[in-house]
């Protein structure tokens, strides 16, 4: 019999075989492509309605006020994209006339104050700030009822080795006990992100920003 015919059905068989899976590999990446862009885009159903909800909505550093922010903000996500320690989430659908503007969850990631976003923003929704002191997202607030170093069930401290403004916009009383100081807190949220009551933090960032009614979390 001759084999020459058999290795040539043999050799076909082959390249066919890695041609469908080169095909089947390349819609499985572009698959999990679009899925990952997707996840992004919902990291903000992650945060709970009641955890902010008091708190108020930390924009990005230099974010306009809010109405003027969501009339420029084109929703490009270039601030999410710049940001170094990817602190910055967009709103999902849950957002609603929110969806896909950026926002900051300090309970999980604060603001390393990079300044990226400002630089990155395309119609001015995010101004560039030149330093770090310019800042002002809002402004740290202790519950001295959780705070361990407040309340004397422990000696802590987290929050004021993380602040960029160590002793100054945090300073420390007994037991390391933290005190605000507004005029130097630039609201980046650090602090709440380093507290080690985990339930809910004894020092969370508040805001002034809102959301209205039409906006369903």
């Amino acid at each position: 019999m001759d084999e020459k015919p058999k290795k040539e059905s043999q050799l076909s068989n082959r390249r066919n075989f890695f041609k469908h899976a080169s095909h089947y590999l390349g819609q499985a990446a572009l698959v999990g492509s679009l899925l990952g862009g997707f996840l992004h885009l919902r990291k903000g159903k992650k945060m709970p309605a009641e955890a902010r909800e008091r708190l108020g909505l930390v924009r990005p550093p230099g974010s306009l006020d809010e109405a003027d922010f969501l009339a420029k903000c084109i929703r490009c996500t270039r601030c999410s994209d710049a940001c170094e320690v990817n602190c910055i989430v967009l709103f999902g659908p849950e957002g609603g006339k929110h969806q896909g503007t950026p926002y900051i969850f300090p309970n999980v990631k604060g603001c390393t104050m990079c300044l990226q976003c400002g630089l990155a923003c395309p119609t001015g929704a995010i101004v560039p700030l030149a330093t770090k002191s310019d800042v002002k997202m809002g402004v740290a607030v202790v519950d001295e009822r959780l705070c361990v170093s407040h309340n004397g069930t422990g000696v802590c401290g987290a929050c004021h080795t993380v602040c960029p403004f160590r002793n100054q916009a945090i300073v420390q009383d007994i037991r390391n006990a933290p005190i605000i100081n507004a005029d130097y807190c630039t609201g980046c949220g650090l602090c709440e992100e380093a507290c080690i009551v985990r339930d809910r933090r004894a020092i969370e960032v508040k805001t002034d920003r809102f959301w209205d009614e039409e906006v369903v979390l």
